[in-house]
């Protein structure tokens, strides 16, 4: 048993950096097999699962090295930073695609929404697809700001959970 106040933290930016490449190759396979101009976000529901999976093992490795300051206060750290770096290696990758490698891509997103609009046979309902219009017209920056809140709170809430649950189940 070790009694180190900063492992928490190095647990989540081990695991953020991790996750952050997962979801950057997920980014990538979504744009080289196009399904990120079909909006279509099968592998991006992987990548959730992921997370999940990977936040609650974290919490137990945790759990299992430090059992002495294992709280919930030491777990969330875990989820916040692990949230925290993935969103921002994944918002680094948004940025890179849509300034440099693909410029004209959200403009192309757009078209290919606007043509579903007017098709009218899209699975998406017309309001599912004017949100998506208005998100992807938005700076990558602003988008990846917002995803990377979402990484952290979806982070904070995982491990709270995982925490209830190995103190509860006292899983060793």
């Amino acid at each position: 048993m070790t009694q180190d106040k900063n492992l928490p933290v190095k647990i989540g930016l081990a695991l953020g950096t991790a996750l952050g490449m997962v979801v950057i190759s997920i980014g990538i396979l979504r744009y080289k097999t196009g399904m990120i101009l079909r909006n279509d976000h099968t592998l991006s529901l992987v990548y959730w699962i992921i997370f999940a999976v990977s936040i609650f093992f974290a919490v137990y490795r945790f759990r299992k090295i430090d059992a002495l300051s294992f709280s919930l206060s030491q777990t969330i750290k875990i989820g916040i930073f692990a949230g925290l770096l993935s969103g921002a290696l994944y918002t680094l990758y948004i940025v890179i695609l849509n300034h440099y490698i693909v410029p004209d891509l959200s403009s192309r997103i757009v078209q290919y929404y606007e043509q579903e609009l007017a098709s009218n046979s899209a699975e998406l309902s017309k309001g599912d697809l004017v949100d998506s219009m208005t998100v992807t017209k938005l700076n990558p920056a602003v988008r990846g700001l917002a995803y990377t809140l979402v990484c952290m709170a979806f982070g904070t809430a995982y491990a709270a959970l995982s925490t209830i649950a190995l103190k509860r189940l006292r899983i060793s």
